[in-house]
């Protein structure tokens, strides 16, 4: 364990990526090269990769800080972006129905059978859609049941509860229905076509050196994989909660889902779809106030948080866990722009946030999240 010591580039970042194309561009590099330092050390984080997207091109990345003890964070930085690996599954899901391997609408029970669960007739209500939608009536995990195992607290399919257990339970259906191990059907259907060379679903020893070291809330620097929770899935992947990744690879594949590449006109749509509303989970409400204008409906599509603002959509998708953060969004009605933020840090949520409003400090989303951390701090 060793205190960090942030390396930052007075004024300037890491640049991966050409010149900034647009007035646009220019601006926002220009803020974040001023205040993404100063927010590293406020917030006690190790570092960070940003990311702007401008008409469906990567216009820009910086990189600040650090991505280990002593090591710059760089374009070669693969950041462990947590919970944002359910994108990943949820595109494989996606892009597998579209081109008629599967349906979203059949029984998980036909292929596959979770152990401690198929003895509930419940189960063979689960479908892919419910669980990308997380209606799976399931916890988040496991560790979360007295006995450790998975059980229904709700029937499939009839309210919104987020879980990456369920997730978990699809990556195994779209093994047995492919007939392929889940990296290599995740590698053959979105990797390889997007040339993402840069990208794991899991930790191997061929990453270690290009994967961030895991700093937390004290800003101390832990060693990767020390706690229970790490360690469920050091080695083997996780379908919902390891994705190590770099920005630009992300961003590759981000600009492919705003594009709906590989995907039907008609599912393209459907991801963005509200099917499962926030409105009841009060850990995720909105609440109305100066400057936060809510949406109606919101909540989940397949794998994406969807805000319905009528006119117009935002959609947000990210990761937390407690050395690393990820917040990534965009407006399906303006395809081709969007934001990606890294973080390497347990103060990763509130860096994010921090960072997004370096961007656009009147994003709503910004709003709605500072709102559900104040909440969350004040329980």
């Amino acid at each position: 364990m060793f205190t960090a010591a942030i390396v930052v580039c007075a004024g300037c970042a890491n640049r991966g990526s050409p010149a900034p194309r647009t007035t646009w561009v220019a601006q926002r590099a220009a803020a974040l090269d001023a205040g993404v330092p100063a927010i590293i050390r406020s917030r006690r984080i190790a570092g960070a990769g940003v990311a702007l997207i401008r008409d469906g091109r990567l216009a820009w990345t910086g990189y600040y800080g650090e991505q280990g003890p002593g090591v710059p964070a760089s374009r070669t930085t693969m950041f462990n972006t947590a919970s944002l690996a359910k994108s990943i599954t949820a595109e494989t899901a996606v892009r597998l129905a579209s081109a008629g391997m599967l349906s979203l609408d059949e029984p998980i029970a036909a292929w596959y059978l979770e152990p401690d669960l198929a003895d509930d007739p419940r189960y063979a209500r689960l479908t892919p859609r419910i669980i990308l939608s997380h209606r799976s009536g399931l916890l988040n995990w496991e560790y979360q049941y007295k006995n450790k195992k998975l059980a229904f607290v709700a029937d499939p399919g009839t309210r919104f509860g987020y879980s990456g257990a369920a997730y978990d339970i699809l990556a195994k259906f779209l093994e047995k229905k492919s007939g392929l191990g889940f990296d290599d059907l995740v590698s053959k259907t979105v990797f390889e076509p997007l040339g993402m060379t840069h990208t794991s679903m899991r930790r191997r020893a061929s990453i270690d050196a290009l994967v961030t070291t895991p700093m937390n809330a004290d800003g101390v620097y832990e060693a990767p994989y020390t706690t229970t929770q790490r360690d469920w899935h050091h080695g083997s992947w996780s379908s919902a909660s390891d994705l190590f990744v770099t920005l630009e690879d992300y961003s590759k594949f981000l600009i492919d889902v705003m594009n709906g590449h590989a995907v039907s006109i008609a599912l393209a749509r459907e991801r963005f779809v509200v099917e499962s509303s926030f409105a009841g989970a009060e850990e995720w409400a909105c609440m109305a106030e100066a400057g936060l204008v809510c949406p109606n409906p919101y909540g989940f599509g397949l794998g994406w948080i969807v805000f319905d603002y009528g006119p117009h959509k935002l959609v947000w998708g990210g990761g937390n866990d407690s050395g690393e953060n990820a917040l990534v969004h965009f407006s399906p009605d303006k395809p081709g722009d969007a934001v990606v933020i890294f973080i390497n840090g347990g103060n990763g949520v509130v860096a994010s946030l921090d960072i997004a409003e370096l961007i656009d400090r009147d994003q709503p989303l910004v709003s709605y999240l500072h709102q559900l951390v104040d909440r969350h701090r004040r329980q």
